[in-house]
């Protein structure tokens, strides 16, 4: 038996709409990545690492005698901050740079009678190390020291008049001792260094100290200049370690020998204590040596409890 009825043919054109979409999607929403450049596995991909230290501490002191029979009253107020920056930038490698600034400020008042900055000592370290085994370098090393505020000579007249002259202040004097050699070091603990080649230059900024000190010679410096130049041989030393996170001990040593002058010294030996996270103590011994300045050695000896932050 025969039936009417109708036939629907539905038919769908997906080549048109292949060929638009798929450059849409493929340059908007992916990204070509040649695995040939891809580094290998283990591969570091950091070439230099940078490290940083701060060290901040400041102290305060006092000393008052009344009534002594047979010196003077005294009454005393002293300030004294240490400040210490360090950088080290190191390649993968055996390539090293570390650079630090260290600052030991202090100011002394006398009640009813002076103040002065006692002590400004204000220093620039830069080490650049290549190893050539895991404890011998081959260095450059530089060493910039110089004070920030003004220091003066107080004398009496004879009608009891006081009267100061000018000691020393900002570049003068500078002193940049800087060499290259060989150095030895123990990593972590202490480093030394042999300046087969060194000099030492030594820069007068105000040239009117010659005058207020009625000198002929700054230092080395002649009158008339303001630079000295010196060639010889050095050894710098320095010890720098953390005890139990307790104790740190830090020895500075440098000695510069000119091949026509007795052996000149800079040592600085710190030995301070945590007593807990704030609060720190310390045992600081500056001792100096230059035969331009003195003939004696000079000591300088600090004691101090105050606060300390390190990050």
């Amino acid at each position: 038996m025969a039936r009417n009825g109708f036939v629907v043919v539905v038919g769908l054109i997906l080549v048109p709409s292949i060929a638009f979409a798929q450059p849409k999607v493929w340059f908007d929403s992916m990204a070509v990545v040649n695995l040939g450049c891809l580094a290998p596995p283990g591969t570091r991909m950091v070439s230099f690492r940078v490290l940083q230290d701060v060290d901040y501490s400041i102290s305060c002191s006092g000393q008052f005698f009344c009534n002594r029979p047979h010196e003077r009253n005294l009454r005393e107020v002293m300030l004294l901050q240490h400040f210490r920056y360090q950088s080290a930038i190191s390649s993968e490698t055996r390539f090293k740079i570390v650079n630090s600034v260290v600052q030991e400020l202090g100011i002394e008042c006398f009640i009813d009678s002076i103040t002065r900055f006692q002590p400004d000592e204000n220093t620039m370290i830069t080490r650049a190390e290549y190893s050539v085994t895991r404890h011998l370098l081959f260095s450059l090393f530089s060493q910039m020291t110089t004070r920030l505020f003004n220091t003066y000579v107080y004398s009496v007249t004879q009608n009891g008049n006081r009267c100061r002259a000018l000691n020393g202040s900002f570049l003068t004097p500078l002193l940049w001792t800087f060499s290259g050699g060989l150095a030895w070091t123990v990593p972590g603990y202490a480093t030394l260094d042999f300046g087969a080649t060194s000099g030492k230059i030594t820069w007068v900024r105000d040239r009117g100290i010659y005058d207020q000190l009625k000198v002929a010679s700054f230092y080395g410096v002649p009158k008339g200049k303001n630079h000295a130049f010196e060639f010889g041989l050095s050894m710098h030393m320095l010890v720098d370690h953390d005890f139990k996170n307790r104790f740190h001990w830090h020895c500075d040593l440098l000695l510069f020998k000119n091949y026509l002058k007795p052996v000149d010294l800079t040592l600085t030996n710190q030995v301070g204590i945590n007593i807990n996270k704030f609060i720190k103590t310390s045992i600081r011994t500056h001792v100096t040596y230059e035969s331009t300045v003195s003939k004696t050695l000079q000591v300088e000896n600090l004691i101090t409890l105050g606060f300390s932050f390190s990050f």
